[in-house]
């Protein structure tokens, strides 16, 4: 068995959102509610975007030509780590959640900030290029799963101490190198 997709899948969220929205979310969050619930709420949402994810590149692998998939992902990987590498990522806005559980907040929250990011988009190509939804998305969630529980117990800690310029070079060029890969095995 293969397990080139869960490895890709790992790293891939590993990098892109370790210190991205998602987990500053996690860690505002993590400081003011329960760290269980706020995890709970963060996972939940999280592997319902990954599983819808990997079914839309599970439908694109079977219905369109694998050199148009594997074009289109190297495209779009290569975009999104010039993309990354040039532009800074803005702070995002803390958000006050006191009237909802943690739970509840983590989830909404974590829901609305995944729909359509680079991360989701990421896994339905992963997905769509490979053919493997289940290793994608078991090492999407493992990825998701070590930062969320990460942010969740250290909360603000971590935050301000992994510099953020950091993280973004760190994940562009995780985004240039599949690009260059995933375009490199059309030849």
């Amino acid at each position: 068995m293969d397990l080139g997709p869960l490895v890709s899948s790992f790293i891939l969220i590993s990098l892109t959102e370790l210190g991205d929205k998602t987990m500053i979310a996690v860690i505002t969050l993590s400081s003011k509610r329960s760290k269980l619930e706020v995890f709970a709420g963060a996972m939940l949402a999280l592997i319902a975007l990954t599983a819808m994810g990997v079914v839309v590149g599970e439908i694109l692998f079977q219905t369109v030509p694998s050199w148009v998939v594997g074009l289109a992902a190297g495209i779009v990987f290569i975009l999104f780590g010039a993309l990354t590498l040039s532009r800074p990522e803005k702070e995002e806005a803390k958000r006050e959640t006191y009237r909802w559980g943690g739970f509840l907040a983590s989830f909404g929250l974590v829901a609305l900030m995944e729909l359509g990011d680079r991360s989701q988009i990421s896994v339905v190509t992963l997905a769509a290029e490979s053919g493997e939804a289940l290793l994608v998305f078991a090492g999407a969630v493992l990825g998701f799963l070590w930062l969320t529980a990460l942010g969740a117990y250290f909360g603000r800690a971590v935050g301000e101490r992994v510099p953020k310029r950091y993280v973004r070079i760190g994940s562009g060029l995780v985004f240039l190198v599949f690009g260059a890969l995933f375009l490199l095995r059309l030849l």
